[in-house]
């Protein structure tokens, strides 16, 4: 290879391991920490339970966002304005944080009353 060649192939190639890593970061990004931990720890254990999560679009939520979200096989249990609830199983749930309308994505919690 011709010494004009290796540096060129070298970058290109340096360009692209970026790019990969930078698109997982950036879905990643969109999951809040416990989110990220509860997938995790669902996928060692092989659990496919379904998760309830709040999501934030960018804008408000319409029908098209909503159709998405049944594509990817996520229920839509509430929504206020460019929040939502829904409940999907972990590979979906990461399939949401995808989808270039989604701003944000955390876990629902439980709250349990003591009265």
């Amino acid at each position: 290879m011709n010494n004009i060649g290796f540096p060129i192939l070298f970058t290109l190639v340096i360009i692209i391991i970026q790019t990969g890593c930078s698109s997982d970061s950036k879905l990643e990004d969109k999951l809040d920490a416990q989110l990220r931990n509860k997938l995790s720890e669902m996928k060692q254990e092989n659990a496919d339970l379904p998760l309830k999560c709040f999501v934030k679009f960018v804008g408000n939520f319409d029908e098209n966002k909503e159709e998405k979200l049944k594509e990817i096989g996520v229920k839509v249990l509430t929504v206020l304005k460019e929040i939502v609830i829904i409940e999907g199983r972990p590979d979906a749930i990461s399939k949401v944080a995808s989808l270039d309308f989604v701003h944000s994505i955390s876990l629902s919690q439980t709250r349990y009353s003591t009265d």
